[in-house]
């Protein structure tokens, strides 16, 4: 074999080592690019609350909180916040849903907000167990007052499209009476406000941080203001607005 011809055949093994190596790096760019698209796809779909009720939702000391768990805390910020979007744009609540306060956008308020009223109140539940806190008789019956109160302030739409049962939210509801009852002995034994043990209080996030939380990822897919509401961006007033009617008292 001559030299001209190991030559060329040498140049040949270097070219096919580059094309292969060429090959194997579009080949890896595909598979990430492919991969990126599916993320993205998957997390662009449409939440259904009422499918993942027995996902996690967050995990408060190991003790994991369904969709299911939290599922009043949605309710109640959306009832809540579309008050505000109608006398915001009676019309057209949307629009406020989907505007920002100081850089925030209000439906990732009400979400991050959902979901930390039911992390505190989860908390201070199982320090009030822990301490044998509990209602007394007519503490039960502010109790029952307050879930009959609930029930008749939501909007016709969010009765129509609960994702769990009336029980589910009025067991919520009992163990919010609790955990705010011992709030309150928490504020009286520091010498502090009820306010400053609330979910966004100040001593409450002292509080909070000998706990370890974890919010799980699918939290952000959740629909805030589309769950229980059925608030369009595309729908008119005219077909729309006998959504937002609160049944009378």
């Amino acid at each position: 074999m001559t030299d001209k011809v190991k030559s060329r055949l040498a140049r040949l093994r270097v070219n096919a080592r580059k094309s292969i190596i060429i090959i194997l790096v579009a080949a890896g760019i595909t598979a990430v690019l492919a991969l990126g698209l599916y993320q993205g796809i998957t997390r662009s779909r449409d939440f259904v609350y009422r499918d993942h009720l027995d996902d996690t939702a967050v995990t408060i000391d190991g003790e994991k909180l369904t969709y299911r768990d939290v599922a009043f805390y949605v309710v109640y910020e959306e009832n809540q916040v579309q008050t505000a979007a109608l006398a915001y744009d009676q019309e057209k609540p949307w629009n406020y849903w989907d505007s920002h306060v100081n850089g925030v956008f209000i439906i990732s308020e009400a979400r991050r907000a959902s979901i930390e009223m039911a992390i505190h109140d989860r908390i201070l539940l199982r320090m009030a167990q822990e301490h044998g806190v509990a209602l007394s008789t007519d503490e039960k019956q502010q109790m029952e007052d307050r879930i009959t109160d609930f029930y008749e302030d939501l909007y016709d739409d969010q009765k129509e499209n609960l994702p769990v049962s009336y029980d589910v939210l009025s067991r919520t509801i009992a163990g919010i009476a609790v955990s705010e009852k011992y709030q309150q002995i928490l504020a009286d034994e520091n010498d502090d406000t009820f306010a400053s043990y609330g979910y966004d209080g100040r001593a409450y996030e002292k509080l909070e941080k000998k706990h370890k939380v974890k919010i799980s990822d699918s939290w952000n897919r959740i629909r805030m203001g589309r769950i229980t509401l059925r608030n369009q961006p595309e729908c008119s007033a005219s077909k729309n607005t006998e959504y937002y009617r609160k049944t009378d008292k």
